[in-house]
Formats: C-alpha cells, sequence, structure tokens
C-alpha cells in the first residue's frame, strides 16, 4: 500500500483555494488508493480461499467414498481414503492458518467502510460549497470548515487502514500460537504490540504470497 507524497504548497504560493484543492485531491486519492488495494487484495485471497475450500469439500468426498467403493469390490484400497481425508483438512488447515477466508472478508468490509468515508466526504464538501457559494471563499472560517473536512477523511482513512491491520496482527499471532500449541514448538517471546506494529507495515503484506 502506497503513500502518497504529501502536497506541500509551492513556495510564494499564497491562494488558499488552490492550497484547498491540492490536499483534497491528497485526501482523496489516498482514500482511493487504499480501496483499490483493499479490493484487489479481496480477490487474490478469495479466489485462493475458495480453491483450497472446494478441493477440502471433494477431497472429503472422495475420501468417505473411496473405503465403500474398496470395501463393495473386495479390494485393499481402502487405506486411501484416509490419505483423501488427511488432505481435505490439510487445505483446511492451510486456510485457517494463513486466515485467507477471514482476510478476504476483512479486505471487503474494510473496502466498503472507506468508500462510506469518501462518499460521506464529497457530500459534504458539496454540500459547504452550496452553503458558501455567495461568500468569499477565501475567508478565515471557509478554509477552517474545509481543512476540518480534509482532516476527518484523513484521519478515518488512517483508522480504517490501521483497525484492519490490527486485527490480521492479532489473527496472525493467535494462528502462530494454536500452531506452537499443537505442534509442541516453543513460544516465540512475546513482543510489545507498539514495536510489533511498526515492525509489520501494512505495505509488508503485500509481499505474503497469501
Amino acid at each position: 500500500m502506497t503513500i502518497r507524497p504529501f502536497p506541500v504548497p509551492a513556495e510564494g504560493q499564497q491562494s488558499r483555494s488552490v492550497v484547498l484543492h491540492r490536499l483534497r485531491e491528497w485526501a482523496e486519492g489516498q482514500a482511493e488508493d487504499s480501496i483499490a488495494w483493499y479490493l484487489r487484495d479481496k480477490a487474490v485471497r478469495r479466489r485462493v480461499s475458495r480453491v483450497l475450500r472446494g478441493c477440502a469439500i471433494l477431497l472429503g468426498i472422495a475420501g468417505g467414498v473411496v473405503p465403500l467403493i474398496s470395501a463393495a469390490s473386495a479390494g485393499s484400497g481402502a487405506s486411501w481414503g484416509y490419505v483423501l481425508l488427511a488432505m481435505a483438512g490439510g487445505c483446511l488447515a492451510f486456510d485457517h492458518f494463513f486466515g485467507l477466508s477471514s482476510a478476504w472478508m476483512r479486505d471487503i468490509a474494510t473496502a466498503q467502510a472507506l468508500q462510506r468515508a469518501l462518499t460521506e466526504f464529497r457530500l459534504d464538501w458539496t454540500t459547504a460549497e452550496l452553503c458558501t457559494a455567495t461568500e468569499d471563499h477565501e475567508t478565515d472560517l471557509v478554509v477552517q470548515q474545509r481543512e476540518k473536512l480534509i482532516r476527518v477523511l484523513v484521519m478515518r482513512t488512517a483508522d480504517l487502514v490501521e483497525a484492519e491491520t490490527d486485527e490480521w496482527l492479532s489473527e496472525f499471532r493467535s494462528n502462530i500460537g494454536d500452531l506452537s500449541r499443537r505442534s509442541g514448538w516453543p513460544t516465540p517471546a512475546a513482543q510489545s504490540p507498539a514495536g510489533f506494529a511498526h515492525s509489520v507495515e501494512p505495505a509488508a503484506r503485500q509481499s505474503d504470497p497469501t
């Protein structure tokens, strides 16, 4: 998830309306980029999750049918049923450990929340434009209103992304702990939430092959 450069006003630029216009474009661009990232991530994770769950269903059915067929034909292939069932369980475990199903559902929920925040911002901005259509667009009160709207959109975008990232971190820690308990591996040393959160940036999640 890339962050757009902050639009620093050019030296000697005095028009506050121009500065507000650039800030508005930057804030809307940040929200639109975040929405696009979550929609792309959702599409990939949903596709992989559906493939894994579909394979688990097919393997589970085959694992139950193979022993019956083997028994009916007096064959010796009943043991393959256990192999197929184990493979079905492996598909579900892979999906659960990497949080594919839960991740794409979080992605779509976050994208919808960001879209709502962006729509509300645009409606509020348009309403403010209509209310001040007959006034000087560079009065202190108008500038403060516009700056407040921009600030609200930027903070809501950051809060939604941070909330989704915190939820992902919580699920990741839980899955790691569950895997350690089941396998008997030593649990990694606990890290402070703040330090761990800073060490795992949202951009790093893009490199996650899952």
